[in-house]
């Protein structure tokens, strides 16, 4: 979602996930702060690749009120990795009710520092930041998740054209989407990996580069 105020232009995104937790019913047992983090990494990486950072974060909490500190400090590691320390980080918790499975959500508002729609998409050269990895292949595989600070500094390089997070279905599906989106008609990359399998929390994302740059 995007919008304008003067002469600002806004971005807003946004991430959830359900069952990932501490309670005992979860399906994948992990820390509260790895929940946040990489929810707060799904939403960041839309918020970057809409050329915006962050300006606030706010986090919605079904897990109890004992878990609000540690979602809260996955979430700032996030803003550290992108150097967005200063953002505010606020929200609420479901306190009335005890959830059997944890749930999530993250929003990011961010500021646009950079139009990528104003680039020349059609003279790119494609790589993938990172592997696609789902659930726990993302904690065991952690060296093939794209860091998040990569990220941040791609979406200053003036070299970068476009930065598009891969999702839940794939590399093939992004690509599609992305070419229809940039109105290319362009032959998919070897990108070395199953373009088919889940990117799960944007372990992943296609990278766009100006032609014969370093």
């Amino acid at each position: 979602m995007e919008w304008q105020i003067g002469d600002r232009m806004m971005v807003m995104t946004s991430d959830n996930s359900g069952g990932i937790g501490e309670k005992p019913l979860d399906e994948v047992n992990v820390p509260y702060e790895m929940v946040a983090y990489f929810a707060f990494r799904v939403a960041v990486m839309d918020c970057l690749s809409a050329g915006a950072v962050p300006i606030s974060v706010i986090v919605h909490n079904f897990c109890g009120d004992d878990a609000w500190t540690k979602l809260v400090a996955g979430v700032r590691q996030g803003l550290t990795e992108i150097g967005a320390d200063g953002a505010a980080v606020t929200g609420s918790t479901e306190s009335n009710m005890v959830m059997q499975q944890s749930a999530v959500a993250v929003t990011i508002m961010g500021e646009r520092v950079r139009d990528f729609s104003m680039l020349d998409h059609e003279q790119l050269e494609w790589s993938l930041a990172g592997k696609p990895l789902v659930g726990m292949e993302v904690v065991e595989r952690a060296a093939d998740v794209a860091p998040l600070s990569q990220g941040r500094v791609q979406l200053e390089d003036p070299q970068v054209a476009l930065i598009w997070p891969v999702g839940s279905k794939g590399v093939a599906a992004e690509w599609a989407k992305l070419c229809d989106q940039l109105g290319i008609d362009a032959e998919m990359p070897d990108f070395g990996v199953n373009v088919m399998k889940s990117g799960g929390p944007a372990t992943c994302w296609i990278v766009g580069r100006k032609r014969g740059v370093e």
